[in-house]
């Protein structure tokens, strides 16, 4: 995440997320399909789970706590805990049981015990995030380690999880000027960190033993000059890495080398995430996958909207169309397990906007809104 500001938010969880100027959905193109359920993982349907909660950090500190009906899509209020000043990413440990939040504002770390039946959070543990303004917080595979990146110092830190739900210090690690976000590769052996000021993405060797992290030979991947990468989505079948570029309002979209692991250096396409002719001032936030990852959204405030793409069979992108977010200011969004639902965080209108999924066409449809107490900065739903 980046500094919170007006203009910034999450959203991780990983760990990775708007009333509409001109929006419209656009009619899929002829011939071209996404990739199929046998073709990406977690591609069928997803098992029943007994409760799903949907989890909101908001500006002030609270992070509040929803159920979520999977037949209708309603959200029944919870509670909330106090955590901080701005819980700006949320990411789940399933392995530990609990729910990880960073604090820009502090720069600090909390795990949340969660009650499975209730979905109430508990405070755990807390400890230093590594680093001045946390940014963009992801669990990895192993549900062990914890990492964010810090924009200020150009680093990455890692934190243990402990089986208790406790925190512990791995380390911190250079990256580049603006580290902004942080992803890990499916295989859970890569990490990537997007450098927005440098225009670059620094890669690195995992280790799933120690957390620790060791650059990838060589320099890191440079983007255009005057690039802003800002946001990951790895596809679930490891193949392709999605950049949401904040600068140049576009996605690119960047094979996974399995030789070399890394990135290609050159993107297989580059495409916009704003509505054809669209005008005014208006930047992409955040973006996320589908369930299978069949298909990719992306929120963009100012137009507040949400841009929809089919994953073809070769990983690039269909634009299949644009949704008025439900609100002003969007920003954070996230599926949930199922990949019924969409939610989107409404920054400037203090609103959770909840989708409905078209299984068949990717096509989020409004559901309903929900008003919060303040500013929405992270959104994530988890099933139990």
């Amino acid at each position: 995440m980046t500094t919170l500001r007006w203009g910034a938010l999450l959203l991780v969880s990983s760990l990775a997320a708007c009333a509409s100027s001109g929006a419209r959905r656009a009619a899929p193109a002829a011939g071209a399909q996404p990739v199929g359920a046998a073709e990406a993982e977690g591609g069928a349907p997803a098992p029943a789970a007994a409760h799903t909660f949907v989890y909101v950090g908001m500006a002030g500190g609270a992070v509040a706590t929803f159920h979520l009906d999977l037949a209708t899509g309603a959200l029944a209020r919870r509670g909330s805990i106090d955590v901080g000043r701005a819980p700006s990413s949320l990411a789940r440990s399933a392995e530990r049981e609990v729910v990880l939040v960073v604090d820009e504002a502090t720069g600090q770390a909390a795990a949340l015990a969660v009650n499975a039946k209730t979905g109430a959070l508990t405070p755990s543990a807390r400890l230093g995030a590594g680093g001045a303004q946390p940014a963009g917080a992801v669990v990895d595979g192993t549900g062990k380690y914890l990492l964010t990146a810090h924009p200020g110092g150009g680093s990455v830190s890692v934190l243990a999880i402990t089986p208790g739900g406790g925190l512990g210090e791995i380390g911190t690690f250079p990256a580049g000027a603006g580290a902004t976000a942080v992803a890990l590769h499916p295989a859970n052996q890569v990490a990537f960190v997007a450098n927005a000021r440098a225009s670059t993405v620094s890669q690195y060797t995992f280790n799933t033993g120690t957390g620790i992290l060791t650059p990838k030979a060589g320099p890191p991947l440079a983007l255009p000059t005057g690039s802003g990468p800002a946001r990951f989505a790895c596809h679930p079948s490891g193949r392709w890495v999605y950049i949401l570029d904040e600068v140049s309002r576009a996605i690119s979209v960047h094979v996974f080398d399995e030789d070399v692991k890394a990135l290609s250096p050159i993107s297989s396409q580059i495409v916009s995430t704003l509505p054809e002719g669209a005008r005014g001032k208006s930047r992409p936030v955040d973006l996320t996958l589908g369930r299978g990852g069949r298909f990719l959204y992306a929120t963009n405030r100012g137009a507040d909207d949400v841009a929809t793409f089919a994953v073809r069979p070769d990983g690039t992108l269909e634009a299949r169309g644009h949704e008025p977010s439900g609100g002003h200011g969007a920003g954070a969004l996230a599926v949930d397990p199922s990949g019924s639902f969409l939610f989107v965080a409404n920054q400037a209108s203090k609103t959770l906007a909840v989708f409905r999924v078209d299984a068949s066409t990717g096509a989020p449809s409004l559901a309903h809104t929900v008003t919060l107490a303040s500013s929405p900065l992270s959104v994530l739903a988890a099933s139990f």
